[in-house]
């Protein structure tokens, strides 16, 4: 009984540091560059309207290059030896304008700024993103609120919280990257079919 209490927490502690004697890795959050297009957009023309997308912003325990982990509900830590390349609301923001603009739903689609003026501006709040290592392999787990409006008007047109859950490849930071990247493609693909659905054509 002991031996197995042992090898339990051994096991743990490796998901939790990637293990004591391995090089300390960064790895890359993007998501599949091939976006199939929107279900509710792939039979109607492009809305003829600018969606500007503003800078994701993130919960302040995500606004960090750290990679997250939960081991228990309720809790949340870091990898000691993996890292992010760039904190996780870049990439966010980055996959979201590449998969909208993919899905062909309005005209142009870019990043806000640079006194850019758009015909709907969406924003974006990551609220999760971690790797739920309660079992093996664990779940890549993604949640992000979106809020779209209409400036001209000053009116929001819809809000919405997206989640998104895949299983982790491995039962380690290398798998739980992975899964994330899967889980940001999935989110982006689910955002551009809600945006078809909801944009107010112009």
């Amino acid at each position: 009984m002991k031996a197995l209490v042992v090898a339990v927490a051994a096991l743990l502690a490796g998901c939790a540091s990637s293990g004591p004697h391995e090089p300390f890795r960064y790895f890359v959050l993007d998501a599949p560059v091939v976006a199939p297009a929107a279900p509710a957009a792939s039979t109607a023309a492009p809305i003829d309207a600018t969606l500007l997308v503003l800078p994701t912003v993130a919960a302040s325990f995500y606004a960090t290059q750290e990679m997250a982990y939960s081991k228990t509900e309720g809790t949340r830590a870091y990898y000691q030896f993996s890292s992010w390349t760039e904190p996780p609301d870049t990439a966010v923001t980055r996959a979201l304008i590449a998969r909208i603009d993919a899905g062909h739903v309005f005209r142009t689609v870019a990043l806000a700024g640079n006194g850019m003026r758009g015909s709907l501006v969406l924003s974006t709040q990551l609220l999760e993103i971690y790797h739920d290592a309660s079992s093996s392999p664990g779940t890549a787990k993604i949640v992000v609120a979106a809020e779209l409006r209409e400036p001209a008007k000053r009116t929001m047109v819809a809000r919405r919280t997206f989640s998104v859950a895949l299983p982790a490849t491995s039962f380690d930071a290398a798998g739980a990257a992975q899964g994330l990247r899967a889980g940001l493609g999935q989110l982006g693909d689910e955002m551009t079919a809600w945006l078809a659905s909801i944009a107010p054509a112009k």
